[in-house]
């Protein structure tokens, strides 16, 4: 009796059907949005929602048998090959570092005065769904923009261990 290697490879079929079940495990929540969109009502599109949040559940299970502990090292090193390329660089220079500063800064202060404004500027509170998204989004970006040791330094506020070394004071020391 001869042992079956049960890894997928990364042209086998189980791989493929793998990541057709990763791909289709989120993209069923478009389904969701479709249904919002046409004008489903509340229940609806509750249901609908419940049902994709079950077969979401499903079908990762289904991915995480179909591929395996080694199948899904390869998926997990494709998707962060890919993303790995659009990765922020470590180091920014001085002008980029400013500019993502003002990027992460005045989405903030807006979210925070915001509300307060509404009745100064009735279209703030008349847009304010949308001017959320623009805002969230131009937050995100600027994490980009300020490049990977700004990621470090969001990271330590959340580590009650972590201090403030700063570089003049290293020098010295």
């Amino acid at each position: 009796m001869t042992e079956v290697d049960s890894a997928p490879t990364a042209g086998g079929w189980r791989f493929r059907l793998g990541i057709i079940c990763f791909i289709a495990a989120f993209a069923i929540h478009l389904v969701t949005l479709v249904a919002m969109l046409a004008g489903a009502g509340p229940g609806t599109v509750a249901a609908i929602a419940a049902m994709n949040f079950a077969l979401n559940k499903i079908l990762l299970l289904a991915t995480v048998a179909l591929l395996g502990k080694s199948g899904f090292n390869q998926l997990k090193q494709m998707v962060l090959g890919a993303i790995g390329r659009y990765a922020p660089p470590q180091e920014v220079g001085p002008r980029r570092y400013s500019i993502g500063l003002v990027l992460f800064v005045i989405p903030i202060l807006i979210g925070w005065v915001g509300p307060y404004l509404g009745d100064l500027v009735p279209l703030l509170r008349r847009y304010s769904v949308s001017a959320a998204i623009v805002g969230d989004i131009i937050l995100l970006f600027s994490l980009f923009v300020l490049g990977g040791n700004f990621w470090d330094k969001l990271r330590a506020l959340f580590i009650r261990e972590a201090r403030v070394v700063y570089p003049e004071k290293a020098a010295a020391a």
